[in-house]
């Protein structure tokens, strides 16, 4: 458990809150309105820092520095509404609140949360509560060959997936994490005839240089535009996969993927 962190204990507010909740089911923000005099006409949903948080240890924000929970309110015209005080409630003992907005880890599982600006509510989330993350390892092959055919007009080519696998350790045993981010980098790639780079780091049609690991698991492919090389001979990329837990890093795992005209 995370220095000098008590738990809270709920006052009469609190109570009701939970009464409320349970009794009333949870209302959807965009169905309630708080009137002019509040000047908040929706609220955003349950602002987490991270997709999990460790066990004895409070919710980090992706550069490891301890972070609160937030929820944002809008006015009519989706205005942000300054000043506004959120509170939080957790649904079971997996987890607890201190200072009324960061949420600590005391049991794995998932943590589910939800936060309220006046009388609207979001929806609960579910916090993963996980072992630490320890290290970042390939979970296949760091070497690819992928090949294409300029005669017969392919222009884009994908990559198998790099594949990371983020784990706990204690003595012998591994144990996957979820939860934890993990990065991609393009450090080298083909030349390119102009501006365009001639690869992405994709998930599956769409850009991305982050993933979040599913059962210890993370992933991206590399994508090349063939027509943006400046030549056909045999060339290749280097992309490196790196994760961190409170700002240390937890290794780099280094993917090299050859691309050859056939």
């Amino acid at each position: 458990m995370a220095d000098g962190v008590r738990r809270a204990r709920p006052s009469a507010a609190g109570v009701l809150f939970i009464s409320a909740v349970a009794v009333g089911g949870i209302w959807l923000a965009s169905c309630t309105d708080l009137g002019p005099a509040d000047g908040i006409r929706s609220i955003s949903p349950l602002l987490l820092p991270s997709p999990g948080m460790v066990v004895g240890d409070t919710m980090r924000d992706s550069a490891g520095v301890v972070a609160p929970l937030r929820v944002v309110g809008f006015t009519a015209n989706g205005d942000t509404v300054q000043g506004t005080a959120a509170t939080f409630i957790t649904f079971d003992t997996l987890a607890h609140l201190v200072g009324g907005n960061v949420l600590v880890a005391d049991y794995q599982g998932g943590a589910r949360v939800l936060g309220a600006i006046g009388s609207v509510q979001t929806l609960p989330e579910t916090v993963k509560v996980t072992l630490s993350p320890d290290t970042i390892l390939a979970a296949d092959s760091i070497h690819q060959l992928k090949t294409y055919s300029f005669i017969a007009g392919d222009t884009l080519v994908t990559s198998a997936e790099l594949e990371t696998r983020v784990q706990h350790v204690a003595g012998t045993t591994l144990s996957d994490v979820d939860a934890v981010i993990v990065r991609y980098t393009i450090l080298r790639e083909p030349p390119a005839k102009g501006s365009i780079p001639t690869v992405a780091l994709m998930n599956n049609n769409t850009g991305s240089t982050r993933d979040t690991t599913v059962a210890g698991r993370a992933g991206r492919t590399l994508r090349l535009q063939v027509k943006q090389l400046t030549s056909l001979s045999p060339d290749s990329a280097i992309v490196t996969a790196t994760a961190s837990y409170r700002g240390r890093s937890l290794g780099v795992v280094r993917f090299t993927v050859v691309f050859t005209n056939q």
